[in-house]
């Protein structure tokens, strides 16, 4: 158990890696929304690669950033068992969600976008339309779809491992989770 506990450990880690990254895609967004705007306003320049960007910038954010959150608990909970079960029965809750609904949901859809992503990046595919003259390739946001569900299947594993460890009595609860079971 030591050994799979390390492993999420790892996988926190990474995640809480990714996210210090990948927030300043937030800023870089803002720079960009408002740079549009400017410009737009003052020298009536458009760009469809920026409104694209804009969508893009965002997108990646909340694909990348939910394994982390996820990770700190700050995801949408319904919690009207929480303060009935104690700790053991939110652990059996949470083991039982992550596997019936987290798992195998993260799991089809990096298998329907993966190939998705790799026809992009393989054919060079640009986000071009007849309504848009953005160039920027499609294979960008099209892999943000796959990693991010990985990375949140990845905590999602690294939540149930800590679940299977509260069960034998190895690990109590984290504190945020504690906190469901308190607030009763």
């Amino acid at each position: 158990m030591r050994a799979l506990l390390s492993i999420a450990h790892a996988i926190d880690g990474l995640n809480r890696t990714v996210a210090q990254y990948v927030r300043w895609g937030l800023l870089a967004n803002a720079i960009l929304i408002t740079a549009n705007a400017l410009s737009r306003k003052f020298f009536s320049l458009a760009y469809a690669s920026a409104f694209d960007l804009q969508w893009q910038f965002f997108a990646a954010v909340v694909l990348l950033m939910a394994a982390y959150t996820f990770q700190r608990d700050e995801h949408v909970r319904i919690d009207v068992l929480a303060g009935r079960l104690g700790e053991r029965g939110l652990a059996w809750l949470d083991l039982i969600g992550i596997c019936l609904v987290l798992l195998p949901v993260c799991a089809a859809l990096v298998w329907v976008s993966l190939p998705q992503f790799i026809i992009a990046f393989l054919s060079g595919e640009s986000r071009a339309t007849r309504e848009s003259t953005s160039h920027i390739p499609a294979w960008i946001i099209k892999g943000f779809i796959p990693a991010g569900f990985f990375l949140l299947a990845l905590q999602g594993i690294a939540e149930a491992i800590r679940c299977v460890a509260c069960l034998r009595g190895i690990l109590p609860r984290p504190m945020h989770r504690q906190r469901l079971i308190e607030d009763r």
